[in-house]
């Protein structure tokens, strides 16, 4: 499979995976793009010897987003001007203001209130499509613990979705 295959087949799912971590398309946009060039970079040394494709690529997004929160921590944390946000959430449109789901408020919610770990776990499994032996490789934690962590961010997100 050549790059353009590549970003043909996965680039929706990457951008899922990104948005549904940060909440901001417009933020996930531009992290895509910077996935997007590390792959191509990096794409002629790509051994599928060590891994699949969908791997390989989830582990590289999975990676930009660690250093996107890290410099949103920074930037927040030590800030020069008091300013500056880069987790901005656009200013919703009326007509998209009223066609929000309650549904999907409350389920997201209820996503902001698991852990980083059990979110980002719940971003490969839903909005990424991959299975728990492909989470379990870009994740670097066992099958079954994946299997047991998911189970139990479903059972919170369950809970909390019928307590509201």
């Amino acid at each position: 499979m050549n790059f353009e295959e590549t970003y043909k087949t996965y680039f929706k799912r990457i951008f899922a995976y990104v948005c549904s971590r940060t909440g901001n398309e417009t933020s996930a946009e531009d992290i895509c793009l910077n996935i997007w060039q590390k792959v191509l970079s990096k794409f002629p040394s790509f051994d599928e010897s060590k891994g699949n494709i969908e791997q390989w690529l989830f582990t590289i997004a999975r990676n930009e987003m660690n250093s996107y929160f890290r410099l949103y921590f920074i930037k927040n944390f030590f800030s020069l001007t008091g300013k500056e946000d880069l987790h901005q959430q656009p200013e919703a449109q009326p007509l998209e203001s009223l066609a929000e789901d309650e549904d999907k408020k409350l389920l997201f919610k209820c996503l902001q209130a698991l852990s980083k770990k059990e979110r980002d776990l719940i971003s490969l499994k839903f909005f990424s499509s991959l299975n728990n032996r492909e989470i379990a490789k870009v994740s670097g934690l066992s099958e079954s613990n994946v299997g047991t962590i998911l189970k139990r961010s479903l059972d919170k997100i369950r809970l909390k979705m019928e307590n509201l």
